[in-house]
């Protein structure tokens, strides 16, 4: 069973994680999607730092990559509209493989 402090702390991240989406199933859904989305930037961090090109966001989608998602200065509306086009574009990047494509399609 969870204390109250650790129950507290799992809601307040999921408010603002996924707080305007009512079902939980949802929630879970659309944080599973960003986190293969991070995972995703997070392989493209690794080829790079090892000599490798990026592949998930290179070329056009490139502007999408996380660190660009997340960098300072950019305020919330911003953030939250460039992920809403990233997300909705992601099905048509040639550079992600066909399970990935289908996951975002379907977001």
């Amino acid at each position: 069973m969870l204390d109250t402090d650790t129950k507290r702390r799992i809601d307040t991240a999921r408010d603002i994680l996924v707080g305007k989406v009512p079902d939980p199933k949802s929630q879970v859904e659309q944080i599973t999607i960003a986190l293969i989305y991070k995972f995703m930037d997070d392989m493209d961090a690794e080829a790079e730092e090892l000599g490798g090109k990026r592949k998930f966001f290179a070329g056009d989608y490139a502007r999408y990559g996380w660190a660009k998602l997340m960098r300072s200065g950019l305020g919330g509306h911003e953030t939250l509209n460039l992920y809403a086009e990233a997300i909705a574009k992601m099905p048509e990047n040639p550079g992600i493989p066909p399970l990935f494509r289908d996951i975002f399609k379907n977001a």
